[in-house]
């Protein structure tokens, strides 16, 4: 056995108490500069948050947030999107940022927050409850809801979301919407658009194999309808986060047909080969082309998409995909036009007037 000096013993002792409290200050430092590293993303939206109205500055903020939200960061950021700017917010606008939010929420399995809800604008306070914006994201509401407004628009169905079109929640739509048609003197079947969007939703948009910018939460889409007394008209929408209408249709079997349709038009030189890019003009010949053909049925096609809106006179449907925008109307496209920003998906949105649906189509 062996015997050290006590000076030794001392030394040594001293030695490692001196090292131990530099690894607790390197510890220390390190989880400083962790802490350091998280910092926060304010999102900024703009007045306006409307297709129509504002497109590129609100399409601008959902690249923003999926960006911030959803791409992998060396840094740790906090996402905040704060609502306070808006003064008025579309249906449309708000089922798509619903959307966004929704898949932000399911991926990176975070629960949402609300901030400074006292100065958000009452009119956006009330149309969000109202649509069910915070039901879907499953945050609760601690704010009273105005009542200012409330007339201008009534929600029929709340924000709903499924990554399928079978079982009991398709069901239940199924049984209101029939009931929607009832109150509002309109055909049923009217409402089978809303069904065949969905389906090609599941069917389509998200064809496998592809590499998405951002991550998916699913083949999942996004759906409401509302009624509007000022326009006397029921709005209803359905939304994917999917590759776009023009990215699929080179998979249709009619797709040949779609180019010969694009290259009749009288083009000279470069506009010929920039016709074939442009998401607008692709769209509207894929809806001629399945409106002439004889296949129909489940994602067959933008045929049953566009069926009510020819039984029905002043009915319309618009369709904002990739980056390509169709408004359709009277058994033609009225209005297209390509935008800079791709939407994210495909964003379909009919205007049905109400009360004269069931008359016509008896007629």
């Amino acid at each position: 056995m062996k015997f050290f000096p006590r000076i030794i013993l001392l030394k040594d002792s001293h030695r490692a108490h001196k090292t131990h409290k530099k690894t607790i200050r390197r510890r220390n430092r390190t989880t400083a500069e962790k802490r350091l590293k998280w910092h926060e993303k304010r999102i900024v939206p703009p007045k306006i948050f409307s297709f129509s109205e504002n497109y590129s500055e609100t399409v601008s903020c959902l690249k923003e947030l999926k960006r911030s939200a959803l791409r992998p960061q060396k840094d740790k950021i906090r996402t905040f999107l704060d609502f306070e700017p808006i003064k008025h917010i579309s249906v449309a606008g708000a089922l798509v940022l619903a959307a966004e939010i929704d898949r932000w929420r399911r991926i990176k399995r975070t629960n949402l927050r609300l901030r400074n809800t006292d100065r958000w604008n009452p009119s956006v306070k009330r149309i969000l409850c109202d649509l069910g914006f915070f039901g879907l994201l499953n945050v609760n509401v601690s704010f009273e809801v105005p009542e200012e407004g409330r007339n201008d628009h009534i929600t029929v169905i709340p924000f709903i979301s499924s990554s399928s079109v079978q079982g009991e929640l398709f069901g239940e739509i199924r049984n209101y919407m029939h009931k929607i048609a009832e109150v509002f003197s309109q055909d049923p079947s009217i409402y089978g658009a809303l069904t065949e969007a969905a389906y090609n939703s599941v069917l389509h948009a998200y064809p496998k194999g592809h590499k998405f910018e951002y991550p998916i939460a699913g083949k999942r889409w996004w759906a409401t309808c509302s009624y509007n007394p000022k326009d006397d008209a029921v709005k209803f929408l359905v939304y994917d986060q999917g590759v776009g209408i023009p990215e699929t249709l080179p998979r249709w079997k009619h797709w040949e047909k779609v180019r010969e349709k694009i290259q009749a038009v009288p083009l000279v030189g470069p506009a010929i080969s920039q016709a074939l890019n442009d998401h607008s003009r692709i769209i509207e010949a894929a809806i001629d082309v399945s409106r002439t053909s004889m296949s129909g049925g489940h994602g067959k096609g933008l045929k049953d998409v566009v069926t009510p809106v020819d039984l029905i006179t002043g009915a319309k449907v618009r369709l904002l995909s990739a980056n390509g925008s169709v408004l359709y109307s009277d058994g033609k496209c009225i209005e297209r036009r390509d935008e800079m920003l791709h939407i994210g998906g495909t964003l379909i949105e009919w205007t049905i007037p109400a009360g004269k649906a069931l008359e016509e189509v008896e007629s």
